[in-house]
Formats: structure tokens, C-alpha cells, sequence
């Protein structure tokens, strides 16, 4: 396992908490855990479903990481100053979670790298919408490339 670059378990109806054992896979370039909680599928077991807890500073340890998705995720907490560290960063998607607070300064600073290369292929996701107009985005977010409303699901370019 210590050798694996890409974990992806998308799209299955799967819960627990983020595992610590993921922030040991130095090799690691991609990390799919994104849409694991299905709330409105019929297969519905568990109301529980999605990824939870809290994203770890450990996260950049994951230096190689260029995909980190953990959208619809009933994860919690604020985003790690540490995720910055990740300097190889293309795409980021933290939408559709629990996360709240501001997105941190290291992050943002990953918009002049790969996050926002000038083939405009990096993108950087986060409720930094209103929620449906009526309350205060979960993320304050002056360099994200999308914005998301969680109530809606609408997500608009920022840029």
C-alpha cells in the first residue's frame, strides 16, 4: 500500500470517519472520496453515510497530490493551514461538506502553482456562496475559483 498513487472510492454509499492511515501514502496523487454520501438514493442503509470527521494537518504529508475531492461528505471542522503544503495541487473540491471558517492563506497561495495554472485547468471548490441567499457562506473563500451554495447546489465561477 505504501507505494499506491491513486484511491478512489467515489460514488459508493460508504461512512465512517476519514481513515489516519490515507495521510501515510506518501505516493499518493489521487484521493477520490468524493459523493459517498447518497441522502436522496433509494439504496439508502444508513443516514449516516459519507466520510466524517475532520481533515487532518497530516494532509500535507501527501505531498505528491494533485486531486484531493472529499465533496458531499459530511465532513467537519476547518480546512488545514497544512493542505498548503500540497504544492502540486490541481484540483480541490471541498463543497458540499460540513467544513466552515476561512480558507487558509497557504491555500490560496496554491492559486499561482497548479491550482490555477494558465491552462485553466486547476480549480478550487468550496461553499463560499450564501446559502440560498438567506445565510452566511460555511467558507469564507477570497480565492476560490468556484463557489458553491450548499442549500442549492449551485456552483458559479469566481474568477
Amino acid at each position: 500500500m505504501k507505494d499506491l498513487e491513486r484511491l478512489s472510492v467515489n460514488g459508493n454509499s460508504m461512512f465512517g470517519k476519514l481513515p489516519e492511515g490515507m495521510y501515510e501514502l506518501k505516493k499518493l496523487k489521487s484521493l477520490f472520496l468524493h459523493d459517498t454520501a447518497e441522502a436522496n438514493s433509494p439504496w439508502l442503509i444508513n443516514d449516516q453515510e459519507g466520510f466524517s470527521g475532520s481533515l487532518s494537518s497530516s494532509v500535507g504529508r501527501l505531498k505528491d497530490l494533485e486531486y484531493l475531492l472529499l465533496n458531499n461528505n459530511p465532513i467537519t471542522g476547518e480546512i488545514p493551514s497544512d493542505l498548503g503544503n500540497c504544492t502540486k495541487l490541481k484540483v480541490l473540491r471541498l463543497h458540499r461538506t460540513e467544513l466552515k471558517g476561512s480558507m487558509p492563506r497557504e491555500v490560496c497561495m496554491l492559486r499561482d502553482k497548479d491550482l490555477n495554472n494558465e491552462n485553466g485547468v486547476g480549480v478550487l471548490y468550496a461553499d463560499c456562496r450564501p446559502n440560498n441567499r438567506t445565510e452566511e457562506p460555511r467558507v469564507q473563500c477570497d480565492c476560490c475559483t468556484d463557489c458553491c451554495d450548499y442549500t442549492t447546489n449551485v456552483c458559479v465561477q469566481d474568477d
